[in-house]
């Protein structure tokens, strides 16, 4: 079964509305289970203010997280427009609350793993990114600013797989989501307590956490060793006919934590 993209929604935003006053629709009922479970945060405060949201010069928004003073992490196909093509950045918002945010800056590099580029599939209706290369959608950008300075930044998980596997265990795998997702015109959601279902071998964690376009890139964390740690970050969710077939997906840490730190280096 291929996956839908979670991030590759065109939007434009032009108001701000109440986060109750939005009713869902049937579709976004059923990728919620039945049952929307997030709740406005923020997005002051820690981690809310590490997290923001990104836009590419297209127009196409995801989330993204501050893992060092000049460094987000998000999502890989959040850089491809659904005609496939490669859409560049354009800024990064933190402390977002509807119309209002604490700070705007642009992107001055980023990095998008070649090997996800060459095995999206490309169909009338987006993009689609398909197991053999799930793996690579992760993405680094470089801001103009060092934002983390002023409003700090997350530690990502550094252990392997295994080690992943024990610290979830330990936490009953139940961990937090947080991110802008485009029915909510800018405000923050989490879905505390949420589960974390499988951890696949492919570098994928499979999990029940509330999710929709403008997700992608966002941070899935757990509190391990009385820490809050970026141990995954959303990638993709089925279509809502698909629903009960198959979970949420999101990829771990280990399968790109090295590579940011390299990035992270670099200058």
């Amino acid at each position: 079964m291929n996956l839908r993209l979670l991030g590759l929604a065109l939007a434009t935003l032009t108001c701000s509305l109440p986060v109750a006053a939005h009713k869902l629709t049937h579709e976004q009922l059923t990728l919620f289970f039945g049952k929307d479970d997030r709740v406005p945060v923020g997005p002051s405060g820690m981690p809310w203010q590490t997290i923001g949201r990104l836009q590419t010069m297209g127009g196409l928004q995801c989330t993204a997280t501050l893992v060092a003073p000049d460094v987000a992490l998000t999502a890989g196909h959040c850089f491809v427009n659904p005609r496939g093509q490669l859409d560049p950045a354009q800024d990064f918002t933190i402390g977002l609350k509807g119309e209002r945010y604490a700070k705007r800056v642009t992107i001055t590099k980023v990095m998008v793993n070649r090997q996800l580029l060459r095995g999206l599939i490309h169909k009338r209706d987006g993009v689609y990114v398909p197991e053999s290369v799930a793996r690579y959608d992760y993405a680094f950008i470089r801001l103009a600013e060092p934002l983390g300075n002023t409003y700090g930044f997350l530690p990502v998980f550094s252990g392997n797989r295994a080690e992943l596997g024990k610290a979830l265990a330990k936490i009953h795998k139940r961990i937090l989501h947080a991110g802008y997702p485009e029915d909510t015109q800018g405000i923050l959601m989490a879905h505390k307590n949420c589960l974390a279902t499988e951890l696949h071998r492919d570098g994928r964690l499979g999990h029940r956490c509330d999710t929709l376009p403008g997700d992608s890139g966002s941070p899935m964390l757990a509190t391990i060793d009385g820490k809050t740690v970026i141990i995954a970050i959303q990638s993709s969710a089925p279509n809502a006919i698909d629903r009960y077939r198959a979970d949420n997906m999101s990829l771990m840490a280990p399968a790109f934590n090295n590579s940011l730190q390299r990035f992270i280096q670099q200058k």
